[in-house]
């Protein structure tokens, strides 16, 4: 600092709002880089999971009499693949909220949001159990079980976008809702395939467009530096 430097110059200089603005937008920005940078993982592993998993299922019977997939090659495949996206949505998920720390509130409605999950697929099999009891047969039960999944999926990202205000997962939910609403009407056991297509597919195209949309951000971002 020479003598004639205003001692305060520092100071202001640290506190010019231009200069804070731009690095909260920075940190924002990549912030917004890191969460984006997950999505196309969780739906692509979704997408992925249904599209496969519910062929397998179709193919037990959806092809016979030329050919029929093994049962229990075709259930425990689905169940692999969903467990597997289970688990890749798990670990990308906590990379991306690593190092945020949410508000009270923000930590409160994503743990009950996270909780209506398990609850929710709990109750579904508990009731068709009863169902069962009751008198369903097989044939309706092979509809019940996965629709009831699908429309319960639908309706947990519907909510998603309302609770977070993002219109993406309410097109994504109400989508998945009127999927699961049509299905039933193809009988078993094509709405697997439906389910396949339809459910599957729009997890697949929303893969495709969150990663222009991720790396869009981060070239933008990139370009800025």
């Amino acid at each position: 600092m020479t003598p004639d430097e205003p001692a305060d110059e520092g100071l202001d200089t640290a506190m010019d709002p231009a200069a804070a603005l731009e690095l909260l937008t920075s940190e924002q920005n990549r912030m917004q880089r890191r969460m984006a940078a997950g999505l196309p993982v969780i739906l692509g592993a979704w997408g992925i999971a249904w599209s496969v998993g519910f062929t397998m299922l179709w193919l037990i019977d959806g092809l016979a009499p030329g050919f029929r997939m093994p049962l229990p090659i075709a259930v425990v495949t689905f169940i692999v693949l969903m467990a597997g996206a289970v688990v890749v949505s798990a670990v990308a998920g906590a990379r991306m909220g690593r190092g945020i720390r949410a508000g009270a509130a923000a930590a409160w409605t994503g743990s009950v949001f996270g909780l209506t999950w398990p609850v929710g697929f709990a109750a579904i099999f508990v009731l068709g159990s009863a169902l069962l009891s009751a008198g369903m047969s097989r044939e309706v039960a092979n509809i019940y079980y996965p629709t009831a999944s699908v429309m319960f999926v639908g309706i947990m990202y519907f909510l998603a976008g309302g609770i977070w205000q993002n219109w993406g997962s309410i097109v994504m939910g109400g989508w998945i809702v009127l999927v699961a609403c049509i299905a039933p009407f193809f009988g078993y056991p094509t709405h697997y395939l439906v389910f396949a297509v339809a459910g599957g597919g729009v997890f697949l195209v929303a893969t495709v467009l969150t990663a222009i949309w991720a790396y869009g951000r981060r070239d933008s971002g990139t370009g800025r530096r």
